[in-house]
């Protein structure tokens, strides 16, 4: 996952994840890689998932590492790619 990550680093993109605790930690570490990311699921307050969507659709955020439920509906033009860590 972080070659992708890193060859498409100002690049928007979505890293998903089979569970809450799973974007969380994978949002960490791509933080520590120097990766500009943020977690997004279903646990999280909505003023919180809100405040994630607004700074990855205004490209404040490149990468989002979320559950599946996040591509439901997203409609943002320059994704250039999506990275699934467990199939």
């Amino acid at each position: 996952m972080l070659p992708i990550v890193q060859k498409h680093f100002m690049e928007s993109g979505i890293v998903y994840c089979l569970s809450r605790k799973e974007t969380e930690s994978v949002a960490e570490y791509l933080q520590q890689q120097g990766i500009n990311t943020l977690p997004y699921h279903a646990g999280m307050e909505m003023a919180a998932r809100t405040e994630t969507q607004n700074k990855f659709m205004s490209g404040e955020v490149h990468v989002i590492c979320a559950t599946i439920a996040m591509g439901m509906g997203l409609n943002k033009p320059n994704i250039r790619y999506i990275v699934h860590t467990t199939l």
